[in-house]
């Protein structure tokens, strides 16, 4: 049975356990890339005003709008909308620009979101677990949680059985592993009104 297969439900902590500083104290999001130190701020942090904010709309509806749309779509001129655009890529607003990719047309149709719980010994090395995990195959997102669990684990897999496995040859024989709870992505829609502020 899928559920009885791919679920390996955690209990609640004990009485008395708490969450570590580092899994309690914020929320975080690492991709494949690198999470051994904290995700970095802006490095010259400025006020976003309205052109900006537009812009960035713009850009997170489609990441591939050329500079002239861009500048249309915000009412100012190219050289305006190029130069705010490389303002905040340079300040580190816009973190980057990446394909948005049909996974079950590259042959992973499965998508599952395992939420993973850490012994107390071992939550010491959270972040090394989830650079661990974001370097496994298959590994789209790992989140940083408050609350009950510590990681969020975001996964494509071809079958039910590849993810089986992952779970169980990455987190459940793990010996920092408490428990895990996967749930099945069954589809996802995108926001089209980001919190863009003010």
């Amino acid at each position: 049975m899928l559920r009885s297969s791919l679920l390996n439900r955690s209990r609640p902590a004990p009485h008395g356990e708490t969450q570590s500083e580092e899994s309690s104290a914020s929320l975080q999001h690492v991709t494949g890339d690198s999470v051994t130190e904290r995700p970095k701020r802006p490095k010259n942090p400025r006020g976003l005003d309205a052109v900006d904010r537009r812009l960035l709309q713009l850009l997170m509806r489609n990441g591939r709008l050329s500079n002239s749309r861009l500048a249309q779509g915000a009412n100012v001129a190219e050289s305006t909308a190029h130069s705010r655009v490389a303002a905040m890529v340079e300040t580190g607003v816009i973190r980057g620009f990446r394909a948005d990719v049909d996974l079950a047309a590259v042959g992973c149709p499965i998508q599952a979101m395992i939420l993973v719980r850490l012994q107390d010994s071992a939550r010491p090395r959270l972040r090394e677990e989830a650079h661990r995990l974001s370097t496994c195959a298959g590994v789209l997102e790992v989140f940083f949680l408050a609350g009950q669990y510590d990681l969020a684990v975001r996964v494509a897999a071809a079958n039910t059985s590849d993810l089986r496995d992952f779970v169980v040859n990455e987190l459940s024989r793990q010996p920092g592993t408490a428990g895990t709870e996967t749930c099945l992505i069954l589809e996802d829609v995108r926001g089209e009104d980001p919190p863009l502020g003010a």
